[in-house]
C-alpha cells in the first residue's frame, strides 16, 4: 500500500483535484419532504394508517390512499357469496398488535369480517387519508422530479386528477381483480349470470336449476349453502381439490358451527394475559403444519392418507364421485380448502357433477363438449380472479411498463418489489406467504419494510431506490431450486403456478411465514441500486452539527450509570 507523507498518497497531491461541491446549509436528521401514495384500502390499507402514524407520528411525511371501491375492508366488501367466509380461524385473522375476543365464532363471515375491519379503520382514522371511487389508472416514474406521476379516475365525476408521489405503495392485493372464465358464447346465456365476486343477493334460488363453474374455494362455499335450496344443481368440477379438516381444528370442535358464548366473549375482553395466550395457541398452530409441504416429509404421507380416507368417507364410498373428486397429487399442490359440507352436497340426491369440458355457452344453459344440454335458470361462475400479479394500470418506470417486463413470468424481489422499479413497493406480490402460515403479520411487515424504505430516502439524501437485476434473479434461482421439493410443484394444475400443471411457483413463498417475517425484518440495502440526490453520497450529512443540538434536548443520551435513574439534561 502506498503511505500518506506531507499531504502526499504515492507521490500525488491529494489536493490535486479542486472540488466545486458545496456542503449544504442543513443539519444532519433534517429530513426532506416525502409523499406516500398507495392502492387499496382493503385489511393492508387499514394497516397501513396505524403503522403510517407509528412511523411519522409528526406527520412530517404526506400519506394518501385511493380506492376504487365505494367503501373500505377490500375482499371482505366486494366478496358476498352465500357461505363466503374466512378460512382461518378468525383469532388468527386479527391484526399482531390487537385481536378482536369478540369474535361471535370461530371461522367468522364475511359480513361479521367487514364490520370489524370498518370498525378498526374508524378507530385509527382511515377516512382522513382516504380517496374512495378513486381508481389509479396510470402511474409513471419522473426521473428529473424523483417522484411517481400517477393518473387517477374519480368513479363519482368521471373526471381525472394527477397526484405526485416519491413513493407508490400497491396494496390492491392478489385475488382482487375478477374476471368471467374464457368460455365462448357465456355473455349469449338468456338466464341468471353470476360470477362469485360480484354477486346478487337479489337473486331467489330457491326451486331453480343451476349450473356452479369451478371448484375452487368459492365454489367449495357456495355449493353446501345453495344446494338445500335448489331444484337441481350442476357443479362443473374440471379440476380435483384436497377439501381438509379445519385450519387449527383444536380450537374449533364444532367445526364451522363452533360459536363462542358471550361468557367467553367477556372473560377474553376482561382478562387480557388470558386472551393473548389463547391468540398465541391458535397462531402457533398455523405456523407447525409446513412441514407437510415437503413432498417427501412423514408429514405429507400421512395428511394424503389421512384426507383420502375422509375424502372418500363424506362422499359415501361413492366410486363415481370418488373417482372423480378425490385428488391423486400432494396434498396442498392447490389451494387446500376445509369445505364445511361441500362433499356431502355434492354426493346428495339433487346434484350432478360432471368433469368433461365445457364447448361453449347457449341461451338455455351450457353445451358440453359430448354434445349434451345442461338447461338452467341461472349460471354461477366461481371461477376465480387474475392470478398473473400484472398491474391492471401501466406502471412505468424508466420507460419499462411493469405489466410488460412480467407478462411471461412475475419475477419479484422478495415479494416486495420488482428489478428497476424505483420507489414501489407490492404489498402481496408473487410469492407472497399466502398458504405458509399466519398471513397479517406479514402484511404488516411488509408496510413496516416499505415505510423503513421511506424513512432512509428522506433522511439519507437518496433519490430512489430499486432492486439490482443480479439480487431478483438470485432470488429467483433460489425459490426455484427450494420450490422443487415443495408441494406446490407437484402434478397439479393451480393458481399457484397460473394454471399451468408444469409451470414455476409464483404464488406462495419459499419457506415458511415464519420464514419470511425474519427474512423481511429489515431491507437488505445491499440488494439496491441506489441513486443519491447529491452527486456527494454524503451531502445529507448536512452542515456538521445535528437536529438534536439545533432544537434541544438531552445532549449527553449516550451516558448510562449502573444503578441510577435515567435523567435528562
Amino acid at each position: 500500500m502506498g503511505s500518506i507523507e506531507n499531504g502526499t498518497k504515492n507521490g500525488d497531491s491529494l489536493n490535486a483535484h479542486t472540488s466545486t461541491y458545496k456542503y449544504p446549509q442543513r443539519c444532519l436528521g433534517q429530513g426532506r419532504p416525502l409523499r406516500i401514495v398507495m392502492v387499496g384500502a382493503g385489511v393492508t390499507g387499514i394497516a397501513a394508517t396505524k403503522l403510517y402514524k407509528d412511523f411519522f407520528p409528526d406527520r412530517d411525511v404526506e400519506f394518501v390512499i385511493y380506492e376504487k371501491n365505494h367503501d373500505i375492508t377490500g375482499t371482505w366488501l366486494e366478496n358476498r357469496y352465500p357461505g363466503c367466509a374466512c378460512d382461518v380461524p378468525a383469532h388468527c385473522y386479527s391484526y399482531s398488535w390487537e385481536g378482536n375476543p369478540r369474535w361471535t365464532r370461530a371461522y367468522v363471515s364475511s359480513t361479521e369480517l367487514f364490520h370489524y375491519y370498518k370498525g378498526r379503520a374508524a378507530k385509527y382514522g382511515v377516512a382522513e387519508f382516504v380517496k374512495l371511487n378513486h381508481r389509479v389508472t396510470s402511474a409513471r416514474w419522473d426521473d428529473g422530479k424523483g417522484k411517481w406521476i400517477m393518473e387517477i379516475t374519480n368513479l363519482t365525476s368521471g373526471a381525472t386528477i394527477t397526484d405526485e408521489a416519491e413513493i407508490f405503495i400497491n396494496a390492491a392485493g392478489f385475488l382482487n381483480n375478477w374476471k368471467w372464465p374464457q368460455i365462448p358464447g357465456l355473455h349469449d346465456f338468456k338466464g341468471k349470470l353470476l360470477h362469485s365476486a360480484r354477486w346478487d343477493d337479489s337473486y331467489d334460488f330457491k326451486d331453480k336449476t343451476v349450473v356452479v363453474i369451478g371448484s375452487g374455494s368459492s365454489a367449495i362455499q357456495i355449493v353446501p349453502e345453495l344446494q338445500p335450496l335448489v331444484k337441481h344443481m350442476t357443479s362443473i368440477n374440471r379440476s380435483k381439490t384436497w377439501i381438509t379438516p379445519e385450519f387449527a381444528a383444536e380450537f374449533a370442535p364444532e367445526g364451522r358451527t363452533t360459536f363462542f358464548s358471550e361468557l367467553q366473549m367477556d372473560h377474553w375482553e376482561q382478562n387480557k394475559d388470558d386472551y393473548l395466550d389463547y391468540r398465541k395457541q391458535v397462531e402457533s398452530s398455523m405456523s407447525t403444519f409446513f412441514s407437510m409441504q415437503y413432498k417427501d416429509s412423514d408429514q405429507q404421507k400421512m395428511a394424503f392418507e389421512s384426507c383420502t380416507k375422509t375424502m372418500r368417507e363424506r362422499l359415501g364410498n361413492d366410486e363415481e364421485l370418488i373417482k372423480k373428486l378425490v385428488p391423486e397429487f400432494e396434498v396442498g399442490c392447490r389451494r387446500i380448502t376445509p369445505g364445511h359440507g361441500y362433499l356431502e352436497a355434492l354426493a346428495s340426491h339433487n346434484v350432478a357433477v360432471r368433469t368433461d369440458p365445457i364447448e361453449k355457452v347457449v341461451p338455455e344453459g351450457l353445451r358440453m363438449v359430448d354434445g349434451s344440454v345442461i338447461a338452467v335458470d341461472a349460471i354461477i361462475c366461481a371461477t376465480g380472479f387474475d392470478t398473473s400479479y400484472k398491474p391492471d394500470f401501466p406502471v412505468i418506470g424508466f420507460e419499462k411498463d411493469l405489466r410488460e417486463l412480467w407478462k411471461n413470468e412475475p419475477t419479484s424481489y422478495l415479494s416486495v418489489a420488482a428489478a428497476g422499479i424505483p420507489n414501489y413497493f407490492i404489498m402481496s406480490g408473487p410469492n407472497f406467504p399466502l398458504a405458509n402460515g399466519c398471513l397479517i403479520p406479514c402484511l404488516e411487515n411488509n408496510i413496516k419494510y416499505a415505510f423503513r424504505v421511506a424513512k432512509k430516502l428522506r433522511y439519507d439524501g437518496i433519490k430512489c431506490l430499486a432492486p439490482k437485476q443480479a439480487a431478483v434473479d438470485d432470488y429467483q434461482e433460489y425459490k426455484d431450486s427450494l420450490m422443487a421439493d415443495l408441494v406446490w410443484t407437484g402434478s397439479c394444475a393451480s393458481w399457484y403456478k397460473n394454471g399451468d400443471a408444469d409451470g414455476k411457483v409464483w404464488g406462495p413463498w419459499s419457506g415458511s411465514s415464519l420464514h419470511y417475517l425474519e427474512v423481511m425484518n429489515k431491507p437488505r440495502w445491499e440488494d439496491y441500486e441506489v441513486t443519491y440526490l447529491s452527486r456527494n453520497r454524503f451531502d445529507y450529512l448536512g452542515n456538521g452539527r445535528t437536529i438534536l443540538e439545533i432544537e434541544g434536548g438531552d445532549l449527553a443520551y449516550y451516558l448510562s450509570e449502573p444503578g441510577a435513574r435515567a435523567v435528562s439534561a
